[in-house]
This record gives C-alpha cells, structure tokens and sequence, in this order.
C-alpha cells in the first residue's frame, strides 16, 4: 500500500498585486510551511499547474490584471480537488460565498486574522494531502492490475520485478535494469513509462550496441545540416526525441567511452549541443538504461557515468531460473501464435512439458516465442521441430552433451541463420541479435563462420 504524500512537499502559492501583503503574507507562512511561492499575477502561475498539482493556493480576488474568482474557476476546470482560498475585502463578501457554492474551497477576509487563515491553510493542506495520496494509491492498484497482463510470471523472482517497477515508475529517477540477452528489457523499460507522469510523451528506445562507434554521438545528440558528408538535413538526436518522455539506452555497456562522457555531460547539464551547431537545446527525459553485464569498477565504462544512470536498480531472472513459469508462457504465446495462423491449439502432453523444462533457455523469454510458433506452425503437435535449429534438433534428452555444448550449437546455428536470413549483411545481424560488433567477431572466430559465404549474388 502505498505512503500518504508528505505535507512539506504541498506548496503554498500566494497571488496578490500588493506587494507590502505579498512579501508579509510569504514571510508569515514561511515560519510554518516549508515550500511558499509568491506572485502578482496569476498569470504566471496559471501554465504551470496540472492535475494532481501539489499545491494549495492563496489569491486576491481583485487585481488590476486579474480576477481572482475567474482564475479559481480556470484553476478547477484543470483540477477540482486543488484547493484555493479567496483573499477579500469586505464588500466583497457575498461574491466569496457564491464562490464557495461554485467549489472554491475557503474565503479570508482583509485585513486576515493570523489564526483564522492558518486553520484554512492547515486544512487546506490536509485535504490536499489526502485527495493526493487516494489517487497515488489508486494509480499504484490500477499499475499493479495492468502490469500482470504484461510482464507473465508468478515465481518470486517476477512478483519481486513487478512490485519493483510499480514502485519506480512514478519517482522518475534513473533506473538501470539487468537481465539477460531476451530476458524482458524493454518490456521492463516501456511498463517503467507507461505507469509514470511521463507516458504521454515518447518512450524512445536505443540499442547501443547496435549503432557504429562513429554514428554514437550523432544518434545521442543529433547533427545540424552540413555537420559531415552526408548530413543533407538537420535530424533531432534521441535524447531531444524523448523530450518530456523516457529514453531507453539498452546494452549501454557497448557505448564508446568517448560518447561516455559527453552523455554525462548532457544529464549533467540538461542540455546538449547537436554536431556541427552552436545551439545549446534544453532536455527534459527520463534515462532507464539496461544491461547484461555488472558495470560497477568495469574498465570500459565511466563509473560517474554508472552511478549517475543507477540511482535505482531491477533485475530481471532468466528462464532457467522461473522453471514454474515456462508452462504458463509456452501456452500464452503458443496459443496467440495459433490464432495468428489459423492453426488449432491443443494442450501440451506430459513429454512436451518434460522437455521444456529439461531445456536450457539460452536466448530467454525471446526463444521461447521463437518456440512457440514453431509450435503452432506444426500444428502443436511436434515439439522436436519446435525446438530444432533451422540444421539439427538440439538434444535435450539423448545424446548427452555439456550445458556449454548446448549453448555453443544453438549460438554457432542461430549466427549462421541469421546471416543467411539477411544474406551476409552484417548489420542486420547485430541489430537482430542485439550484438555489438567486436562480440560479434569473436563469435566468427570461434565457430569459424566466414560471412562472405552467405552474401547474395
């Protein structure tokens, strides 16, 4: 259940054209509310408040530029829970009665007495606090409601997750997110927008290691026309894309060092300069980054850098670990596969679960789709298929071989594939597989796989 929302993050805004009342109003409230802000006009004020504003407001009713009464009313059709008190002078006394009947919340007449406008602020602050803290909780109930039709899982593991992202997608903090290659990352990433302040805006996704080394910074900050060679046209970079939203920076591990620092840079400053400009751009978006590897004292990535980006952290399990989740993701996804090829789905037999979970899961929740309509392609009736190569059946009973066998063939096979499917283009296969490209050499390397052998005519 979620904390009621503090009293001193409940701001007291006063709003009067008298300067002299403004600035003895601000300095009496100040010994008693931690957050007070004064203005004269409302005018200002007006474009900043939204609902769900933390605030309780104090206005005259009449000012030489404004009527109060006509701002509390603008101020309700944003928010009508948001309390405002009229200040009044005498003869005004019944327009802040029939005020009171429209919804505004209190009137104080002029000259105030100090203890009377204190106990309308109290209460005021109060009311604010509790309209505040039923909405946080219900939006948590409705986050917790919408999150177990996203992310499938009932181990330990997965409650821990949810119970984590539902908790972090309102704070908008940094989140760094660990997990496995297929393991749920940017599914992680879009329920971490999609329950915060910010899920209107974009939700801009970037694969780090999927982009050259050069073509690092130009994708981060973007480049003004005439930057390089081929820049014929200025083109936003991402983290201006995201702008009010969140930027999703997956296998930041693979980010040059170079690009490092002026990322740090940027979120230091909340501001970014695109190639080949001079202007100085204004960034407001939420960093969630992600990886596969502990980058805590890791030599290839800025720890200022690290612990800018994991002011908070979720870690997601891999498959091998949610044995008791796999029957229930083999049947959500084998029977959504079903419906969209028009195949039948029939239960899974005792042999077909014992081989699910006899497997091994190198690629995660992502080859577990893969199997699954592979599955539904045969009728749900060929399991062996199902969890074959494009070459051979990978054993999960049989022939014995070691776990790194297994892992090795299926890596050796699903490379091999995947540079036939896109015959040889090299960066098709890296963003596919998510792979950066000296990886990607080494696994050539390693399974002596020449790349020039399925490129096209």
């Amino acid at each position: 259940m979620a904390n009621l929302i503090e009293k001193d993050t409940i701001k007291i805004i006063i709003i009067d054209d008298d300067e002299d009342i403004r600035i003895n109003t601000e300095d009496l409230l100040s010994t008693t509310f931690k957050n007070v802000e004064s203005y004269h006009s409302p005018k200002k004020i007006l474009s900043t408040i939204h609902s769900g504003f933390p605030a309780v407001i104090l206005t005259d009713l009449r000012m030489p530029d404004a009527d109060g009464f006509e701002f509390a009313q603008q101020v309700q059709e944003i928010d009508p829970d948001l309390p405002v008190i009229l200040m009044t002078g005498y003869g005004d006394i019944s327009i802040a009665v029939d005020a009171i009947k429209h919804g505004i919340y209190d009137f104080i007449e002029k000259p105030f007495e100090i203890d009377r406008l204190m106990d309308s602020l109290h209460r005021a602050v109060e009311k604010r606090v509790l309209t505040l803290s039923l909405a946080d909780i219900q939006q948590k109930l409705d986050n917790n409601s919408d999150i177990e039709q996203q992310l499938i899982g009932y181990c330990p593991a997965m409650k821990q997750l949810k119970r984590d992202i539902v908790d972090l997608a309102p704070l908008d903090i940094p989140v760094m997110i660990y997990g496995e290659t297929g393991s749920g990352k940017e599914l992680a990433a879009r329920c971490l927008h999609e329950f915060s302040n910010r899920r209107e805006a974009n939700f801009v996704p970037l694969n780090c290691a999927a982009i050259p080394e050069q073509l690092a910074e130009a994708e981060l900050f973007g480049y003004a026309k005439g930057a390089f060679t081929d820049a014929k046209s200025s083109r936003i970079g991402k983290l201006q894309h995201a702008q009010n939203g969140t930027l999703f920076l997956d296998e930041i591990e693979s980010l040059p060092l170079a690009t490092q620092a002026k990322l740090l840079r940027a979120l230091s400053d909340n501001i970014i300069t695109p190639i080949g400009s001079n202007e100085e751009i204004k960034i407001n978006c939420r960093i969630i980054s992600a990886t596969k590897e502990d980058l805590r004292n890791s030599e290839n990535f800025r720890q200022d850098l690290f612990f800018r980006l994991q002011v908070a952290e979720v870690k997601i399990p891999p498959l091998k670990e949610r044995k008791e989740d796999i029957l229930h993701l083999f049947e959500v996804f084998s029977i959504k596969n079903c419906d969209t090829l028009g195949t039948h789905y029939k239960p899974i037999t005792a042999r077909t679960l014992e081989k699910l979970l006899a497997y091994s899961w190198p690629g995660n929740v992502r080859e577990l789709i893969n199997v699954t309509t592979r599955y539904a392609i045969k009728n749900c009736s060929d399991i062996d298929y199902a969890l074959e190569s494009k070459e051979t059946i990978i054993e999960t009973n049989g022939n014995k071989r070691t776990l790194k066998e297994l892992v090795d063939h299926y890596e050796s096979s699903l490379i091999k594939i995947k540079l036939q499917e896109h015959k040889g283009k090299v960066a098709k296969v890296l963003e596919e597989l998510s792979l950066e490209r000296r990886t990607f050499n080494q696994k050539l390397n390693k399974y002596g796989i020449n790349t020039s052998d399925f490129k096209g005519p």
